[in-house]
């Protein structure tokens, strides 16, 4: 019995019909993944946010926002060391470099400049929880960049100031996932953020620095 065989004009039409498919296909894949990507990150600062409350219960409604005498003993590590933590990398948003665990420095970003009257401490190292009074409208938590800070670049960076333009970053389809301290998260546009007193910075990392990730 005869075999017919495929002509190359049919092999061709074959090959571009795969090749239109593909593109229409990855796009929506891509899409997809970031989205689960942003997902995790929300998540995982909801996570954070539960033991930052549970930390705050167990010691007289106050939240560490870092020691003012050691600079590498950041709210991470605080946090994660009291409340036994597990892995590092839940700390890090999974879009931003590192991709990876690195140190304490390069971590999601709390708010490290609350009013006076919200702090405590010889240096204001820590947030008094119980007198801020819209837990709902104070940003604690959200993805940062480093912006040059310390010498370094390309990365996320623990701490940010809620007057800074360039420190808190809309990685996530121009919005920024943050967690607020009556222990919701948001995916927060620039409108939102700007009602909070907060300028964000949408684009990549502009600050030069001599430590890259």
């Amino acid at each position: 019995m005869n075999r017919k065989a495929f002509t190359l004009v049919e092999l061709l039409v074959v090959i571009a019909v795969i090749a239109i498919l593909a593109g229409l296909l990855l796009p929506a894949l891509a899409k997809a993944k970031q989205r689960a990507r942003t997902v995790q990150c929300s998540n995982q600062q909801r996570q954070l946010g539960l033991a930052v409350l549970l930390y705050a219960q167990e010691s007289v409604e106050k939240i560490p926002l870092g020691s003012p005498v050691r600079q590498e003993i950041t709210w991470g590590a605080l946090l994660a060391t009291n409340m036994s933590l597990k892995p590092e990398s839940l700390f890090l948003c999974p879009v931003q470099a590192p991709n990876r665990f690195l140190d304490w420095i390069r971590i999601y970003g709390i708010r490290s400049d609350p009013p006076p009257e919200f702090s405590s401490g010889q240096f204001g190292e820590y947030l008094n929880v119980a007198a801020v009074d819209r837990p709902s409208e104070y940003l604690h938590l959200a993805d940062t960049l480093s912006a040059g800070r310390n010498g370094h670049a390309n990365t996320q960076f623990h701490v940010f100031r809620s007057w800074a333009t360039n420190e808190v970053h809309g990685r996530h389809g121009q919005k920024v996932n943050a967690w607020f301290l009556d222990g919701h998260t948001e995916s927060a546009n620039r409108k939102r953020l700007e009602s909070l007193g907060i300028s964000a910075v949408y684009s990549s990392d502009s600050g030069g620095g001599y430590y890259y990730y």
